[in-house]
């Protein structure tokens, strides 16, 4: 007897069937999808594409948070009461957004327990990510850290494939994400090239079975443990 396979929630179905107000918005690769410093009013989850998060200080210095997927949520500390966004997410390829006002999320979680399960295991899931990245920052080399980056793009973590194509990102965002420099992303970069754990083209295909290999011997090498399905 075969297991039926369970259909993952999609909030645009669930706000639809609650009358909620919501709207789906397209933007192209290197389009903001929202500011630093804009006002705390909605809520984006990114239904498709990728996206990156950036930070700029008073002085002009700019630093990479993070590349959000499919299944993550933007903006979510005006939840909590946040007045104004403290990153800038921006389009790595073409992402269709939904775009949740603050009192229909506040509705849709109070009147919907799938919708508030959803959300919350989402935030719990980013919240483990952030301690991982901080640990990362502290106790791997910063080859690693390279790997672990370029498999999470990948989503190695979530869909075991042997290999991924991934948007080309330039070393300089790299460099941002794990906390290193442009020209060390680029001599690592050509290390796993040579060794046939990445290939370059048009997009960066990503050997994931072999790359996991860097970790086997640091704090994340469970990357490397298990198996692709």
């Amino acid at each position: 007897m075969t297991r039926r396979r369970q259909r993952p929630f999609q909030p645009a179905v669930f706000l639809t069937k609650m009358g909620a107000k919501s709207l789906i918005a397209v933007f192209r690769e290197g389009q903001a999808i929202c500011s630093q410093g804009d006002a705390g009013k909605e809520v984006f989850y990114i239904e498709k594409g990728q996206v990156k998060v950036t930070v700029k200080s008073k002085r002009g210095k700019q630093t990479v948070l993070a590349i959000l997927h499919h299944g993550d949520y933007l903006g979510a500390g005006c939840m909590t009461g946040q007045a104004f966004l403290t990153a800038t997410a921006t389009a790595i390829t073409r992402c269709t957004i939904l775009v949740i006002e603050k009192k229909e999320m506040t509705r849709a979680l109070h009147n919907g327990h799938e919708f508030s399960d959803h959300f919350i295991a989402c935030l719990l899931g980013r919240n483990i990510r952030i301690e991982e990245d901080l640990i990362d920052q502290h106790l791997c080399s910063c080859e690693e850290r390279l790997a672990r980056a370029l498999l999470l793009i990948a989503r190695y973590d979530k869909i075991r494939k042997r290999t991924a194509v991934i948007p080309k990102i330039n070393h300089g965002t790299l460099g941002g994400l794990i906390g290193s420099t442009r020209s060390r992303v680029c001599y690592f970069m050509n290390k796993f090239k040579k060794r046939g754990y990445i290939e370059y083209g048009k997009n960066l295909r990503v050997n994931n079975s072999s790359l996991s290999g860097v970790l086997k011997d640091s704090i994340f090498s469970d990357l490397s443990t298990s198996g692709p399905n």
